[in-house]
């Protein structure tokens, strides 16, 4: 055989082999798909994973799924993510943010937004009043006379879902870690901050995808 065909062939049993993984990924992702609007069962499967949960989290895992059925876009393996995200940063509960001890680091930090009362609110923390604001707008409601509404499970829901779905929170969007060719839950965590406990949040995705599947 001449070597340029060859190389033809090289490249045409490749290319098949990339076909057939990207049809199999897509097969698994459809596999979760398939129930992913069911919120009690989402809620059975969190609890799977991390354990009993009361009915404030329970609520919270109903508000978070339907608020995926309104700004999602059906890929499981998001949800998951999101889910994920909420537990570790509230333990599905819409939280205040915790005020850093005096003399930290983290507390020269909060002390750059924290006086004007715009501090860390919901499932994720929002700060800022201009996020508040940016927020507010997408809600249709004033966060920024009324931060606390953003504690309000179904505010903090959509919060949580539209702000990573469409990279409010730090430009980047959970489609870019999470698609058809992959579900990078590491990498992941640069929708919401940086790189910070990726690796712990990537094990939450994970315990919860192994209920899903």
């Amino acid at each position: 055989m001449e070597p340029w065909k060859k190389y033809i062939v090289i490249g045409l049993v490749v290319a098949a082999l990339l076909l057939v993984a990207v049809q199999a990924a897509g097969q698994g992702k459809a596999d979760i798909k398939a129930s992913s609007m069911n919120a009690e069962e989402w809620v059975k499967r969190v609890e799977d994973a991390f354990g009993t949960l009361d009915n404030t989290q329970r609520d919270s895992i109903r508000e978070i799924v339907q608020a995926f059925v309104i700004y999602g876009d059906n890929d499981g393996e998001k949800l998951i993510y999101i889910l994920a995200t909420a537990w570790h940063e509230s333990k599905l509960r819409p939280i205040k943010e915790y005020r850093a001890k005096s003399g930290t680091a983290l507390y020269a930090t909060q002390n750059r937004y924290w006086p004007s009362g715009y501090y860390g609110r919901g499932f994720v923390q929002l700060t800022w009043e201009s996020n508040y604001r940016k927020m507010g707008a997408f809600l249709g409601i004033n966060l920024v006379a009324s931060p606390d509404l953003a504690l309000q499970p179904k505010h903090a829901s959509r919060i949580i879902v539209y702000g990573m779905m469409n990279g409010s929170f730090t430009g980047k969007s959970l489609g870019q870690y999470i698609n058809l060719l992959q579900a990078d839950y590491k990498n992941a965590r640069r929708v919401v901050n940086g790189t910070d406990k990726a690796t712990l949040i990537k094990g939450y995705a994970q315990q919860l995808e192994n209920k899903v599947a």
